[in-house]
């Protein structure tokens, strides 16, 4: 210690070290202090604003989503001038629907399976459509998801005029229930309606038109792509400025899950595009309104009471800054102007300059 006053008294090129060192602090101080990350309440709108994945750009990755044994992962329901169809990459058909549709058939291997609407005329007698409903559950007695994505990956979706989501839990596997059904209870003139002459296509060679029967299929991994068109090209099935198509929806409606991610396809590895986190450890975030575009997904992120952190591209979205919370505080900032700045200021001058004359 007595060796360092010797150098301070005796040595001027440490003391300018010194304060310079100091000003270097002061500055990083004033840096850290006016970017301190903090939670935001949710829903934020401008959050929302930010949850996009955009086709063949990025990913939405939910992350250790709270699905139960048996629980929907994502569901939808159809509605009128809505048609939906479905492949899967690698599944198989349970074992009461291969009996049925393919007596005689032993167990079959995981396969491409699709799920596809056939040609078919409209009925003059009605301007409704056949509705498909399609259900995604974890399958009883398979190991949690850890992630589950969603993406998009046919750029022709707009130009096409239909809707897109992908959807892949990893080596999670889902069993999904889909069957298409006439509108009005009772009417059997299936192959009347749009949308109801459906076809089911097996490893790619094995294509039958299907009678109204619901159809159960097991995914054990790999992912699942939904198309959803209109019926009639000239009423779109999108809504809003956005023309997004919101009738899929993530759970029941909602769905918990630990955080989200928007991973960039050209950056794999690095910083997320976007990264939301439950402010506190062990909380979750709920997640609804998955819409989808023709060249991106989006979802809403949060409900009331819930608190989340986020960061773009590593770095946090939202700080608290506590040098304008000082300047608006009339006696601190009067204090930090007055008093600390001013001796601040003589006390450099004095180690960095001796001699300068007041």
């Amino acid at each position: 210690m007595a060796n360092l006053k010797e150098l301070w008294r005796n040595s001027l090129l440490f003391r300018r070290i010194t304060a310079l060192s100091v000003v270097v602090l002061a500055a990083l101080l004033v840096y850290l202090g006016s970017n301190i990350p903090r939670p935001i309440s949710l829903p934020a709108d401008d959050l929302n604003t930010k949850s996009v994945a955009r086709v063949g750009e990025a990913q939405i990755v939910l992350q250790k989503p709270e699905i139960a044994e048996g629980d929907l992962a994502l569901s939808y329901v159809g509605n009128k001038n809505e048609i939906a169809d479905l492949w899967l990459e690698n599944a198989t058909l349970d074992e009461n629907a291969r009996h049925l549709l393919f007596p005689g058939a032993g167990a079959a291997s995981p396969s491409p399976i699709s799920y596809t609407t056939g040609s078919g005329a409209a009925s003059p007698k009605s301007d409704d459509t056949c509705h498909t409903t399609i259900e995604i559950r974890r399958a009883k007695g398979s190991p949690p998801v850890e992630a589950l994505k969603l993406y998009q990956s046919d750029t022709t979706a707009g130009p096409q005029r239909f809707r897109q989501v992908v959807l892949d839990v990893g080596k999670t596997p889902v069993e999904i229930e889909v069957h298409t059904d006439s509108p009005t209870p009772g009417f059997m003139g299936l192959s009347d309606l749009p949308g109801c002459h459906k076809v089911l296509t097996v490893n790619g060679n094995q294509s039958m038109d299907l009678p109204p029967i619901p159809i159960h299929l097991l995914v054990p991994s790999g992912k699942i792509d939904l198309h959803f068109n209109p019926a009639n090209p000239t009423l779109p099935i999108w809504t809003g400025n956005d023309q997004t198509f919101e009738s899929v929806s993530l759970g029941d409606g909602t769905l918990r899950a630990g955080g989200l991610q928007i991973l960039s396809n050209h950056r794999l590895g690095g910083a997320p595009n976007l990264e939301v986190r439950a402010a506190h450890s062990g909380d979750g975030i709920t997640f609804s309104r998955l819409k989808l575009g023709s060249e991106m997904l989006r979802l809403d992120i949060g409900r009331d009471s819930e608190k989340a952190r986020a960061y773009s591209n590593g770095s946090s979205l939202y700080n608290y800054d506590l040098i304008a919370a000082i300047q608006k505080n009339p006696i601190l900032s009067f204090a930090f102007a007055v008093v600390l700045v001013p001796a601040l200021w003589k006390w450099v001058r004095k180690n960095f300059f001796p001699n300068m004359s007041d």
